[in-house]
């Protein structure tokens, strides 16, 4: 088996996908082959040691496509060194305070717990009006969500650094 890891990720506006670069990134950095690339291009798990699952969440909910990745390819998950991250919360402060510890819609518990990933986390995400149709903006509005950039560069980074060294550590 290649040393690779597989950043995969489900994006609306290619918010999440720059964190999935940036993440690639550092794993690169510390030693390691990454591949980045949206679920819907990934075709096999096989050549990967190891997966980065992050998906963009509206409403509370993951992307469809990054819960499908999750269904359809439990088994292979299940074997090696999963990480998963969501990024969506807008406003200041640290994400996981924000959405009071939530990481990952409820109902991918029972799918999440069968995988057993590594660690879960949360990122900030980003809400720029100028990508939006009428009708999300109506809904920004009546929620009154925070609009701008809310990604953490440096969290993401030490999250990234993180699974490069456990990588590392473990040999595998």
């Amino acid at each position: 088996m290649e040393k690779n890891i597989l950043v995969a990720y489900a994006s609306k506006r290619g918010a999440t996908a720059e964190i999935a670069e940036k993440i690639g990134e550092v794993v690169r950095q510390n030693g390691l082959q990454a591949d980045v690339l949206p679920v819907n291009k990934v075709r096999d798990l096989t050549p990967y040691r190891a997966v980065v699952l992050g998906s963009a969440v509206y409403i509370g909910l993951w992307r469809r496509g990054a819960v499908k990745f999750l269904r359809e390819n439990e088994n292979r998950l299940s074997e090696i060194h999963v990480w998963l991250f969501s990024s969506g919360p807008t406003g200041s402060g640290d994400p996981l305070e924000i959405t009071e510890g939530w990481c990952f819609p409820e109902s991918l518990r029972p799918l999440i717990e069968r995988i057993q990933p590594r660690d879960i986390t949360c990122f900030g995400g980003k809400l720029d009006l100028k990508t939006m149709n009428f009708i999300e903006k109506m809904i920004i509005n009546k929620v009154k969500a925070p609009v701008g950039d809310f990604r953490n560069w440096e969290a993401i980074t030490k999250w990234a650094k993180n699974i490069g060294g456990s990588l590392f550590r473990r040999g595998d």
